[in-house]
C-alpha cells in the first residue's frame, strides 16, 4: 500500500482518510453539504501551477476538453504531469500515451487526450493501477470534468458520497461485467452496513482482493463461512493461513499456528497429551487443570469460558454428585474422577459392580472408614468389594487385605489367615502380613500386642512420613476426648519404638500399595472444547480498508472514460 498511497498523493486526487472518518458519522445530506462547502472553498482559493498562475490562454485552450475554470485547469495539468512522472515503462502504448499528453500540455488539448489517459492508466503496474485510477477519477469528479459516460458519472458521484445510491436509476446500476471485482456492490454494502445483501457471485469476486479487514467483516457478519473456503482464494500465503485459522482451526497445525503467533492449538495439544501447560491464571486451561485436581470452587468461573454443550455436561457432573449416580458417559472420562470425588462423599457402602469408577471409590471409601475407626461401616463396604468378582486384580488384593485386617482387629485370626492365603497365590505382597498372622496365631492371647496398625490409627498409610504432624493435629482436635487422645498417644509410642529398632514387622501393612487408592492424574478430555477459531487480528471498518474498497470501486469505472469529452451545456456542473 505504500506505493499506492504515494501515487495517490502525487496525483493530488482522491479523498483523505480524515474525510472518510468524518463521513462515517454524517447523514447523507450533511455529507453532500460538506462536499459542496469544501469545493466552494477550493474554488475561492488562489490557484497556481508550478509554471505560474493559470492565464487566459490556458483557460481558453482547455475549454474544448471540457475543463472550465482556473481551479479545474490547474488540477488537470497537475494530474497529467503526475501521470507522466509515473510512466516508467517504455512499451509502445505508454510511449504513445505519454507523448499525446505532453503535446496536450504544451499545445492545444487534442481529442486523443482521454484515450491517452486511459491507456496510461490501463498500462500501469498492478500495484499502482488502482490508486492512480482512483486518484484521476476523483479529480474528474471534484473538478466537474465531463470525461465519463453519464451512467459512469452518476456511479462515481454515489461512490464519492456526493449523492445517495437511491438516486441511481435501474439503468445506472452496474451489470456484473461492469463491476467485475464486485467493488461497487461491496462499497455500497459497507456504506449501508448491510453486507448480507451481497450475492454469491459478488462474494466470489470480492474475496480475492478485498482488504483482510473487510474479509473479517464478512466473516463476522455471517456472510462468509468455511463453506466458501476463502483461504483458497487469496494469493498471499500468510493471509491463507490466517483465514484458515479463522474459519477452519482444526486444519491448522501447530507450526502454522505458531507462525501466526497463535498459542491456543499448541496449548490445547499439550493439555490433551498431559504435558505441563503454563496457562495464565483464570484462563481456560488453568481452570481445567484445577478441576482436574478436584478444585470445585472454580466451576462457576469455568462455565463462563465454555461453550453451551460443555456447560451442560459440567452441570451433569455436579447434579450427579447429589446422589452419587451419573450417566455412564460421565465416569467413562477418567479425567473427571477427581472432580466427582471432590463433589461426592458416599454416605453408605458403594456398589463396585456399577463400574470401574465406583469400584475405586468403594476401595477408597473402605480405607477411609478404617482410618476413621468406623469398623462396622468399613466391614459393610469391604464385604461388597470381596463379593464382587469383577473387581480389578490390584483392587481385589487390597480388598482382601482390608478384609483380613478387620478380621485381625476382631481377633479372628483364622479368617484373616484364610483370606490372605487365597491372595498370596497370585500376589506376594501379602507375605509379610501372612507371617504376622502366623506369629500371632502362635502367641498366647494374653501375650499378644494390640493388633491395630498405629499409622492407620492416626489416619495415615503404613509407614507414612507425616505421622508426627498428624499426631499433633489429632492431639489438638481430640484434647477433650480422653479415649481418642490416649489412642493417639499409643500410636505415637508404637511408631517411635519401631523407628528406634527399625522393626515394623508387627504392623499389619495396609494398604499394600498406596498407588492403588489414588485417583488417576489424567485430563478431562470430555470437557476440553473443540479448537475455537483464532480471534480476529484486523480492525473493524478500518479507514484504510474502506478507502481501498472505494478506490477499487472508482477504478472499475475506467472503461466508462469517454474517448472525447461531451459538449457541456449550461446546466452541466463544469464551471468554477
Amino acid at each position: 500500500m505504500g506505493n499506492e498511497d504515494a501515487s495517490a498523493g502525487q496525483l493530488g486526487g482522491g479523498f483523505g482518510v480524515g474525510e472518510q472518518l468524518i463521513t462515517e458519522s454524517m447523514t447523507r445530506s450533511e455529507m453532500v453539504e460538506a462536499w459542496r462547502a469544501r469545493r466552494s472553498a477550493r474554488r475561492s482559493a488562489a490557484v497556481a501551477v508550478p509554471g505560474g498562475a493559470v492565464d487566459g490562454f490556458a483557460l481558453r485552450k482547455w475549454r474544448k476538453a471540457g475543463v472550465f475554470g482556473a481551479e479545474a485547469v490547474a488540477r488537470v495539468e497537475d494530474l497529467l504531469r503526475g501521470l507522466l512522472d509515473s510512466a516508467e515503462a517504455q512499451d509502445e502504448t505508454r510511449r504513445w500515451g505519454a507523448d499525446t499528453i505532453r503535446a496536450c500540455l504544451d499545445g492545444q488539448p487534442a481529442p486523443q487526450l482521454l484515450p491517452a489517459i486511459k491507456a496510461l492508466l490501463e498500462a500501469a503496474e498492478p500495484g499502482r493501477a488502482i490508486a492512480q485510477t482512483a486518484a484521476v477519477l476523483s479529480v474528474v469528479h471534484e473538478a466537474g470534468l465531463p470525461w465519463l459516460s453519464p451512467a459512469g458519472e452518476r456511479r462515481l458521484a454515489v461512490i464519492a458520497g456526493a449523492v445517495p445510491a437511491a438516486d441511481l436509476g435501474a439503468a445506472d446500476l452496474p451489470l456484473a461485467e461492469e463491476d467485475p471485482a464486485g467493488a461497487f456492490a461491496l462499497q455500497q454494502a459497507l456504506d449501508r452496513r448491510s453486507l448480507d445483501e451481497l450475492t454469491v457471485h459478488q462474494l466470489e469476486a470480492v474475496v480475492p482482493w478485498a482488504p483482510l479487514g473487510v474479509v473479517d467483516d464478512l466473516i463476522e457478519a455471517g456472510v462468509l463461512d468455511r463453506g466458501h473456503q476463502p483461504w483458497s482464494m487469496r494469493a498471499d500465503a500468510g493471509e491463507q493461513s490466517y483465514l484458515l485459522a479463522r474459519l477452519a482451526p482444526e486444519k491448522t497445525d501447530i507450526a502454522l499456528a505458531r507462525s501466526l503467533g497463535w498459542d491456543e492449538p499448541a496449548e490445547r495439544e499439550a493439555f490433551l497429551a498431559g504435558a505441563p501447560v503454563q496457562s495464565a491464571p483464570g484462563s481456560l486451561y488453568d481452570l481445567l487443570q484445577r478441576i482436574t485436581d478436584g478444585e470445585t470452587e472454580v466451576l462457576k468461573e469455568l462455565e463462563e469460558l465454555m461453550p453451551r454443550e460443555l456447560v451442560l455436561r459440567l452441570r451433569k457432573v455436579r447434579e450427579g454428585a447429589m446422589t452419587g449416580s451419573w450417566d455412564p458417559d460421565i465416569p467413562a472420562d477418567r479425567g473427571l474422577w477427581r472432580l466427582m470425588c471432590a463433589l461426592w462423599e458416599p454416605r453408605a457402602a458403594v456398589n463396585p459392580a456399577r463400574g470401574p469408577y465406583y469400584a475405586l471409590v468403594a476401595l477408597r471409601h473402605a480405607y477411609d472408614l478404617i482410618c476413621q475407626g468406623e469398623r462396622k461401616k468399613a466391614q459393610a463396604q469391604v464385604d461388597k468389594l470381596v463379593d464382587y468378582d469383577g473387581v480389578p486384580a490390584e483392587h481385589a488384593a487390597e480388598a482382601w487385605n482390608m478384609f483380613a485386617y478387620l478380621a485381625l482387629l476382631d481377633d479372628n485370626l483364622d479368617l484373616a489367615y484364610v483370606s490372605l492365603a487365597r491372595v498370596a497365590r497370585t500376589d506376594r505382597r501379602v507375605e509379610e502380613n501372612l507371617a504376622l498372622l502366623e506369629r500371632r496365631r502362635g502367641t498366647r492371647r494374653n501375650d499378644r500386642d494390640q493388633p491395630a496398625n498405629p499409622y492407620l490409627e492416626l489416619g495415615l498409610p503404613h509407614k507414612s512420613e507425616h505421622w508426627k504432624h498428624q499426631w499433633r493435629e489429632r492431639r489438638r482436635a481430640d484434647r477433650d476426648d480422653l479415649d481418642l487422645a490416649a489412642q493417639a498417644n499409643w500410636a505415637k509410642l508404637r511408631i517411635e519404638q519401631a523407628e528406634r529398632t527399625e522393626d515394623w514387622s508387627d504392623f499389619f501393612v495396609l494398604p499394600l500399595d498406596p498407588a492403588a487408592l489414588r485417583l488417576p492424574m489424567v485430563r478431562p478430555k470430555s470437557l476440553i472444547p473443540r479448537l475455537a477459531a483464532m480471534p480476529r487480528r484486523t480492525t473493524h471498518r478500518a479507514a484504510a480498508d474502506l478507502a481501498a474498497v472505494r478506490d477499487r470501486a472508482i477504478a472499475d469505472l475506467l472503461p466508462t472514460l469517454l474517448t472525447a469529452p461531451r459538449r457541456p451545456d449550461h446546466d452541466h456542473r463544469t464551471t468554477s
